[in-house]
């Protein structure tokens, strides 16, 4: 049932051994909950052979590093990347310098006389919610623009679209018709895809991108973005969202390079489709066997708000609305389906009952070693808990987001000891949105400080490209929670420094294999990041990723 695959980065002479090794006179953040001391640290045969302060007389090496100024730390682990996914939206298009409607219709255009061959016309990081006026083109208006091409927008959240006329036919979308995964008006599907008809429809396009590369081109710029997570120190990489047929590029694309790559498989409906239809991967990388489940979506996360607060949202977005001279507050507030029952208001945004929640984890359960549950509002934290203790799953999984929960989701998710994989770079871009909903404190936006303290095992990530890759990014989001504009979100949300980089360090191995990887101490492996300098200092870059005593990245 489990592939793990143990590889020598000796074995790759573009990256050259360079033993016994001496990095002098430097910040060295040693040990299994990484603290920051003045010292040195030595290496030899792959391993850290010595760790010192600065009043201890180095020993000898053949190779010193003067590490004046700088930092050394244990390599990052990110537990929620996706490498396949990030690596061909860096050669696709980007929408993300759109503010309206127009702007897309006449980029489209410009597009269409440039290129008159590409299949598949695909624009990633577009957001028409933060548009002046946030209504998307249709699939009539994309139609028109495009000269009838097959045209896909994507929302930066990766679970949402809109497809022209033409790629709503390729697509053949007739499984999902009745469905709630796609928009109509009079009955006529508008362009807007959602959750699993977006998948498959980005699957397609998908697909079309990949055979036009051809296998060698796929490894390209499969190896190029491997490169740009050990540019960031990340040694240790797991991609939640693997597809059957990327699976086979995905393992040799593991042997060529020395990051260490893990995945989770998903359904037949593509990268954003829950486990459990369609056929097992043979090869889960560097990891054990791994299944990906969405209990909700992204922007139709589930979330259970009380009325009281749900009154004090409404006449506080009311007021704003009035000062403002402007209806987007109430647009915002009126956005999605929402259900009131025995005193609470529900979203609608579960894809599971909770019936139907357990049985396909315990489905998975059975024929693979880690699960990886996709929940980011607190209704879906809540049954994804209950139906994870029903299945009896507790030391398997691992929760990803939590991204909205409040004190009870906080309080059951610590009982049950259940990991939870954060991503604190969304802090500057959904803190802001956070802030407008006006949920005050009992309903928080990346808990992290309430987790920590109720004893949750935390762990960090970047759910890369729906956020920043930068692990130093990322960790100084946890410590500073500060937002463009310098506003602070929650700051009694704040992690130390140092929980931050245990979170996203030594922490981050468990969400892979459910075993915490060891700290910059004597015996471990040489897995460790050179800094120009403090880590929480912004100017601060990696200037060189080591694994296993080998220089991936310099």
């Amino acid at each position: 049932m489990t592939t793990t695959i143990s590889r020598n980065n000796q074995s790759h002479p573009e990256y050259p051994v360079i033993d016994d090794v001496l990095i002098s006179n430097t910040t060295v953040w040693a040990g299994n909950v990484p603290s920051p001391q003045s010292g040195w640290l030595t290496v030899k045969d792959g391993r850290i052979s010595a760790v010192g302060t600065e009043n201890m007389p180095p020993p000898n090496a053949k190779h010193i590093i003067d590490g004046k100024d700088k930092s050394v730390l244990p390599s990052f682990v990110d537990c929620h990347t996706h490498i396949s996914a990030a690596a061909l939206i860096n050669i696709s298009k980007n929408g993300s310098a759109w503010r309206c409607k127009g702007d897309a219709l006449n980029t489209l255009e410009q597009v269409v006389a440039a290129d008159s061959s590409t299949e598949w016309l695909v624009f990633f990081f577009v957001d028409w919610d933060s548009w002046t006026n946030p209504t998307p083109p249709t699939a009539q208006e994309l139609e028109l623009a495009s000269g009838g091409r097959n045209v896909l927008i994507v929302c930066e959240s990766l679970h949402r679209g809109i497809l022209s006329e033409t790629a709503l036919r390729t697509c053949n979308l007739t499984q999902f018709l009745n469905g709630r995964f796609i928009e109509t008006s009079h009955g006529i599907p508008n362009g807007v895809v959602w959750e699993e008809s977006f998948s498959a429809c980005l699957l397609v396009a998908l697909t079309s991108i990949i055979e036009g590369l051809g296998n060698e081109g796929l490894k390209h710029v499969m190896l190029a973005e491997t490169q740009r997570h050990l540019a960031y120190g990340i040694t240790d990489a797991h991609d939640p969202s693997m597809t059957f047929a990327m699976s086979q590029v995905m393992s040799q694309v593991n042997e060529q390079g020395p990051l260490r790559i893990s995945w989770s498989e998903v359904g037949s409906n593509g990268p954003i489709s829950s486990a459990g239809t369609g056929e097992h991967l043979e090869h889960y990388g560097t990891g054990p066997s791994s299944a990906k489940i969405f209990t909700d979506g992204a922007h139709r996360c589930a979330m259970c708000i009380d009325a009281g607060t749900a009154f004090n949202m409404g006449l506080k977005i009311f007021v704003e609305a009035l000062s403002n001279f402007s209806l987007a507050p109430i647009r915002r507030l009126l956005t999605g389906d929402m259900a009131y029952s025995k005193g609470k208001f529900y979203r609608q945004g579960a894809l599971f009952t909770p019936p139907e929640l357990t049985d396909r984890l315990q489905s998975l359960g059975e024929s693979h070693e880690r699960l990886k549950i996709h929940a980011l509002g607190n209704h879906a934290v809540d049954m994804a808990c209950d139906c994870i203790v029903e299945a009896g799953l507790t030391t398997k999984v691992c929760l990803e987001h939590a991204t909205l929960i409040d004190d009870h989701n906080i309080e059951k998710i610590a009982k049950h000891n259940i990991q939870v994989s954060m991503q604190p770079g969304f802090l500057p871009h959904f803190g802001d949105m956070f802030m407008k909903m006006h949920l005050g404190e009992k309903y928080r936006g990346l808990a992290a400080r309430s987790m920590l303290d109720a004893g949750i095992n935390l762990i960090m990530s970047s759910d890369n490209p729906c956020g920043p890759l930068d692990p130093l990014h990322n960790i100084r989001c946890a410590v500073e929670r500060t937002l463009p504009d310098k506003r602070i979100y929650l700051e009694k949300e704040a992690v130390t420094q140092q929980e931050a980089i245990y979170a996203y360090t030594i922490a981050g191995t468990s969400g892979i294999t459910g075993l915490h990887k060891r700290g910059l101490e004597v015996g471990a492996p040489a897995d460790f990041i050179v800094l120009s300098g403090d880590p929480f200092n912004h100017t601060t870059v990696v200037e060189s990723t080591w694994i296993d005593g080998v220089v991936v990245f310099q």
